[in-house]
């Protein structure tokens, strides 16, 4: 769908000290910009405003700044907001964790936008069922689906146009690069 244009992700590596910066960047945002959604009665299960950020994270800095984004945003947004609640905070972390991991490992090997977006969200959701399943929990994991649809119809449409035109515009390939 997408041209494949390889200035992205810019791998970064856990010695640099801007992984730090943007993984608090990112991570900071995915706990502001969820309660900032309630704030204005939009519930976070139906639009995912933190699922958007781990996604970038993935898709701009590569597996170790979406994982470590993934992992950081809900458990932090609960210490701070009490949200998401402690009854599915373990699941929404792994699903988060899940989605930086793929996404980034995806782009590296250098899938395009879509497939590496795609890729991600069916193993995040796929952890997230194996893991409800694997505890015997008393929820459906095709609820949040249900719930969550406008906020995946949303990140399908948004985030691979923000990456593709961040790729074109912002994160330019180097003139004499390879």
């Amino acid at each position: 769908m997408f041209v494949q244009i390889k200035a992205l992700p810019k791998i970064l590596t856990f010695s640099e000290a801007k992984y730090y910066v943007f993984s608090a960047v990112f991570a900071s945002s995915a706990v502001f910009f969820p309660w900032l959604a309630h704030q204005f009665n939009m519930a976070g299960a139906q639009f995912l405003p933190m699922h958007f950020f781990v996604m970038f994270a993935g898709f701009l800095f590569g597996w170790r700044t979406g994982l470590l984004v993934g992992l950081l945003s809900p458990l932090m947004s609960y210490s701070i907001t009490q949200m998401p609640g402690m009854a599915i905070l373990p699941e929404v972390t792994l699903e988060l964790a899940v989605y930086g991991l793929a996404i980034g490992i995806l782009r590296e090997r250098n899938m395009n936008i879509l497939a590496s977006l795609t890729g991600a969200m069916l193993l995040g959701r796929l952890a997230r069922w194996a893991f409800v399943l694997a505890l015997g929990l008393q929820t459906n994991p095709l609820n949040y689906f249900k719930i969550g649809l406008p906020g995946i119809i949303l990140q399908l449409a948004l985030i691979p146009v923000v990456v593709y035109l961040l790729q074109k515009f912002v994160f330019k390939k180097d003139e004499g690069a390879v």
